[in-house]
């Protein structure tokens, strides 16, 4: 299959790299540099290293080959800004005025409070420049935006990232220009920026100087990431959290990455491996490797429903988007929670390996403190584990976390504790805070469904595709399991130690 040369894909991004001065050694004692780039529904089985088919991932295979891939790492949620939200504070998402595991509108208001504790603070309280990049989709401002010409203030840069450069949800959502720190990029004076429709694909924005080209976009993203690594002074750590709109629909690849046998969205997924080498050689050429801690994953499972079209042309072809395991994005099955989940640190984590431990994205805050040193304090990363060690760790070693909770778009809850998995259909909270009275009525036509329904129980060893419900067999665990899953809600965290 031919690759088309990154030269001729975007030569812009080579331009910084001949002009580049090799960096100074660094300290001994100088902790890591720190790179999550989180996918867009990328599904646990569309990279070649975890059996994809009919597309190849070389970069993402290439960082699986020196380092550890993980099979069970889990979003916290089924849809993007509940896992976004978990993965930069290191707290479930229900526990916020959101209980019903709805995505945020591209208009919402920050929902991370401005004096919680983010992965960006973390860095920050050790000196780290921050820069997020890409698809943010956690809110602006602290109400609903109505003037996108004003300061978009509270945002990225008040909970702990020093720039910023993305989109405020899908570029399928307005506004159709990109943001920059704490404003729209190409406001013409004088102008409002209005956006006809709001956030579906087809809508367009006036009131800038033009609109982003969809199948450019990941082009200029990933430009703004290596710039702004190269402009580093090396002199301090940096912290970069790059959030790709691949393989997010629209899929609109750059036309360069046409001609796989999948369609667009094989090309989108070539594009996406294209970005994380763009990364990869970034770093590389500042002899930056060594001390970089580099996270690969996905906020979702991939998306498998007949809408979109794409993807439904690539399975046929032969892709397995989510590999073997059942559903996809915004469902309560493991093809909308497991995603792929690749660590690179060398020296620290074994090269070549691959872990079974049980972690979750909310996991990052506890784990990034234990690399920087900084305690977390009270209320802060309520249910984030500190998995360090199933990062670095030479052979299997104890769980690194006991269960883990994870809640789909439309509210269900799942428990997986060790080998098994509880869907819990029965007893759980009211959806509250739903937004007018249509969806409070479907609320209650779902709540009265839901009390025909069963608690479900799945042994994920014996059974990883879901495939065979065991409640009625191990009453007594599902009991058990629904009776700790109540306690975690009330409770109010489930990280040892956070209450105190």
């Amino acid at each position: 299959m031919h690759v088309p040369n990154p030269s001729r894909v975007l030569p812009v991004l080579l331009f910084a790299a001949l002009t580049l001065v090799a960096p100074p050694t660094l300290a001994a004692d100088r902790p890591p540099n720190i790179v999550v780039i989180l996918a867009d529904d990328y599904g646990w089985g569309s990279m070649s290293c975890q059996g994809a088919k009919g597309v190849e991932t070389p970069n993402l295979d290439r960082l699986a080959k020196e380092g550890r891939r993980f099979t069970h790492a889990y979003a916290p949620g089924s849809v993007c800004s509940p896992t976004r939200y978990g993965l930069m504070t290191g707290r479930y998402y229900w526990r916020t005025s959101v209980k019903d595991g709805r995505v945020l509108r591209y208009n919402a208001p920050l929902h991370i409070e401005t004096n919680r504790t983010t992965l960006a603070t973390l860095c920050k309280s050790r000196g780290y420049a921050t820069g997020a990049f890409g698809k943010w989709h956690l809110g602006w401002t602290s109400e609903t935006v109505e003037d996108w010409n004003r300061p978009l203030t509270p945002g990225p840069l008040d909970i702990g990232f020093d720039y910023y450069f993305g989109m405020a949800a899908n570029i399928g959502s307005g506004p159709h220009s990109f943001i920059e720190n704490r404003g729209v990029t190409g406001a013409l004076p004088g102008k409002p920026i209005t956006i006809a429709g709001g956030s579906r694909e087809g809508d367009t924005t006036s009131g800038i100087e033009k609109s982003w080209l969809p199948n450019r976009v990941m082009e200029t993203l990933t430009g703004r990431v290596t710039g702004w690594i190269e402009k580093q002074q090396r002199n301090e750590p940096f912290f970069v959290y790059f959030a790709p709109n691949a393989v997010h629909e629209p899929i609109v690849p750059n036309p360069q990455f046409s001609g796989n046998a999948l369609g667009k969205y094989g090309d989108f997924i070539r594009e996406l491996d294209w970005s994380v080498g763009q990364v990869l050689g970034t770093l590389d050429r500042l002899d930056l490797v060594k001390n970089t801690l580099v996270i690969f994953t996905s906020d979702n499972g991939g998306v498998v429903n007949p809408g979109n079209e794409s993807a439904q042309a690539a399975i046929k072809a032969g892709l397995a988007i989510n590999g073997p395991l059942k559903g996809g994005k915004h469902s309560e099955w493991e093809g909308g929670f497991r995603e792929p989940f690749l660590v690179r640190w060398p020296g620290r984590v074994p090269a070549g390996t691959v872990s079974e431990q049980v972690i979750c994205l909310t996991d990052m805050a506890a784990t990034f403190a234990s690399v920087l040193g900084v305690p977390l304090t009270k209320g802060n990363a309520e249910d984030s584990f500190d998995v360090l060690r199933a990062f670095t760790e030479a052979s299997p070693g104890a769980p690194v976390r006991d269960h883990v909770i994870l809640q789909s778009a439309d509210a269900v809850y799942d428990l997986r504790q060790g080998d098994w998995k509880l869907v819990e259909r029965q007893g759980a909270p009211a959806v509250e805070q739903l937004r007018n009275k249509k969806k409070a009525a479907a609320a209650e036509k779902k709540k009265a469904k839901q009390a025909g329904m069963k608690d479900e129980l799945y042994n994920l060893r014996a059974d990883p595709s879901e495939e065979r419900d065991v409640a009625a067999a191990n009453a007594d665990r599902v009991t058990q399991m629904k009776q700790a899953l109540a306690a975690a809600r009330d409770r109010g965290y489930t990280r040892p130690g956070a209450g105190q």
